[in-house]
């Protein structure tokens, strides 16, 4: 009878480290995707306001206006704003 016992309580144990593995590693991949969503969002906000300096400072010239930041740039034509993110297009807006 102890050893039925015993056994029952070893499979209840190794239930629960199971499932609290589970959460765990669901919990770490949550917080992973997170921050890789937060990091596109900081360029997507980054590229937008740099397009905003951009389109200004074409309005102010009437000339082309090409603005650049570490890893980013702007340049703001007639009827667009492209905006390169180590030169790949991130934003690019037409009228």
């Amino acid at each position: 009878m102890l050893k039925n016992l015993r056994g029952f309580v070893m499979a209840d144990s190794m239930i629960a480290l199971v499932i609290i593995s589970i959460g765990i590693t669901t919990l770490l991949m949550c917080r992973q995707q997170l921050d890789f969503m937060n990091k596109q969002h900081v360029m997507k906000l980054n590229a937008a306001r740099l397009a905003k300096e951009a389109s200004d400072e074409y309005m102010l010239t009437g000339d082309t206006a090409e603005i650049s930041r570490p890893g980013f740039q702007a340049i703001a034509a007639n009827d667009q704003v492209v905006v390169y993110h180590q030169g790949k297009i991130v934003l690019k807006v037409t009228k």
